[in-house]
């Protein structure tokens, strides 16, 4: 697979059709739609940055970064099932983390406690777990996490 991280908008159909697919999956995990509305809702004012992940012309990933109060928090890392195993996560956790970079030295994460695979790449890239952040603290099996970026100290 030669895949390809591009940066676009963050209501650009190929993104939205991903976080769909998501948003259908953590229902299917969690057994209730949480992507939408109340804490998992996202003003795409606050997007700081989307990217894609293409195979050729099909998108098969994604992941953005938005401002969270005085936050910077990475949303909706999502790779389709058949691409995962591959390494692209890691690239394309890398890819955000590097836009993230540009203008905070620390960012944040919220993830569910069934998402193993999820947990164990952020453990493996060097995420530490922090404190739920509020509006997670109303999420039932949140988890978040940090990582302060180019350099080391306290998360």
């Amino acid at each position: 697979m030669t895949a390809e991280i591009v940066e676009v908008d963050f209501l650009d159909p190929r993104a939205a059709a991903l976080r769909s697919r998501m948003a259908t999956e953590m229902a299917e995990l969690y057994g209730e739609t949480r992507h939408g509305t109340g804490a998992e809702g996202i003003d795409p004012d606050s997007v700081l940055a989307c990217l894609l992940v293409l195979d050729g012309d099909e998108p098969v990933g994604t992941v953005s970064l938005r401002r969270l109060r005085d936050l910077v928090e990475i949303k909706r890392m999502y790779l389709l099932p058949s691409t995962r195993g591959t390494g692209i996560a890691a690239r394309l956790l890398a890819a955000i983390e590097a836009r993230a970079a540009e203008i905070t030295d620390r960012v944040v994460l919220h993830t569910g406690e069934r998402q193993r695979a999820a947990i164990a790449l952020y453990a493996r890239s060097g995420y530490e777990p922090i404190e739920v952040y509020p509006p997670y603290d109303q999420v039932p099996e949140s988890v978040c996490f940090a990582k302060r970026l180019g350099g080391t100290g306290v998360v």
